[in-house]
């Protein structure tokens, strides 16, 4: 396996994954504050975040399709993206990551607005039961 396909797959291991999209979460209000002219929504915060997520799903899936990765990378990503078909809660976990990058804005500079907030509370709850869901379902798939 090269030396990008073990970065890329190590990119979703712990504790990469959990860093990778804290710093997404970061980088979230600023971008969403610059695409919506600043405008302070719940729904235009909602329909960004629904569009981020769905660029985080659609870019990898474009990505393994074009460019020529080892047949062992493909079978790791599949196997992960089996996973995901079996249980919700691992891609809910990951919401708890981002959520956790949304939290700095609340304590510091000039907060999160309404929209922002909205989009925190939505990541840290659903990603926290995710992640309780996840870690049960996980000791599970190790035990058997």
């Amino acid at each position: 396996m090269r030396s990008l396909e073990r970065f890329l797959i190590n990119l979703d291991n712990w504790p990469w994954s959990a860093i990778h999209r804290v710093a997404l979460g970061l980088a979230i209000p600023p971008v969403f504050r610059a695409l919506s002219g600043s405008r302070d929504s719940v729904w235009i915060s909602l329909g960004l975040f629904i569009g981020l997520l769905v660029l985080l799903r659609l870019g990898p899936a474009v990505l393994r399709h074009a460019l020529p990765f080892s047949v062992e990378a493909k079978q790791m990503w599949a196997a992960r993206r089996n996973i995901a078909k079996l249980h919700d809660s691992y891609q809910w976990q990951k919401l708890f990551w981002i959520g956790l990058g949304l939290l700095p804005y609340a304590i510091i500079g000039d907060g999160l607005r309404h929209g922002e907030l909205a989009v925190t509370l939505i990541c840290l709850i659903g990603g926290s039961a995710g992640l309780f869901f996840w870690h049960r379902a996980d000791a599970e798939i190790s035990a058997s």
